[in-house]
């Protein structure tokens, strides 16, 4: 089972701004704890396990649910809040759960970890 993780963070971005950044920013934290942006929403982005060979260590990944959403809402007085949830690896969650991990590409302040 994958062990699950939450982190919020703000950014100084509107909304919109705030996820055409992250889109791109967080391709690599993404990539170190396993999982590759696969959908972009209204104001959401989708994370799956990334493709990688034999196809059943993938298939695997995705079985134990390992996965993220990245939400983008309005700040409470201006800017971002951003709020990444899902489920990783047992071993990629001292990353995950890690703020820093997330705010060094995106620019943005812990506001909250849990």
């Amino acid at each position: 089972m994958a062990s699950p993780f939450t982190v919020e963070l703000t950014m100084s971005e509107a909304p919109g701004d705030a996820q055409a950044r992250a889109a791109s920013a967080l391709e690599e934290p993404a990539r170190l704890v396993g999982l590759r942006l696969t959908k972009r929403g209204a104001g959401e982005l989708h994370y799956k396990p990334r493709v990688q060979f034999p196809f059943l260590i993938m298939l695997w990944h995705n079985l134990k649910g390992e996965r993220m959403t990245v939400k983008f809402e309005p700040g409470e007085s201006a800017g971002t809040r951003v709020t990444l949830k899902g489920a990783v690896a047992r071993s990629k969650h001292p990353l995950a759960i890690d703020p820093e991990h997330w705010t060094e590409s995106l620019g943005g302040a812990t506001t909250a970890v849990g």
